[in-house]
């Protein structure tokens, strides 16, 4: 079934193994601190976060995807 939402760009991307999992959106604070926790947390399960590397095609001056990308900033705190 698919979602009404536009996909977001994800921050980060959730890894089990080799494969990804799929995309995360991260903390606006305490990233690092966030993913070196996670990644120690998860290890034993094959589970880890890697920070993706900016991508300018992700930015976007629509006002809908600003819109979306803050309501789900929003509702992850």
């Amino acid at each position: 079934m698919s979602s009404w939402r536009a996909t977001l760009p994800g921050d980060a991307i959730l890894l089990q193994g080799d494969h990804a999992e799929g995309p995360l959106l991260m903390p606006q604070t305490h990233r690092e601190s966030f993913v070196e926790e996670f990644n120690r947390t998860y290890r034993s399960i094959n589970l880890s976060i890697t920070i993706r590397e900016h991508d300018p095609s992700d930015e976007s001056d629509d006002a809908t995807s600003t819109l979306q990308i803050q309501q789900a900033q929003s509702s992850q705190q």
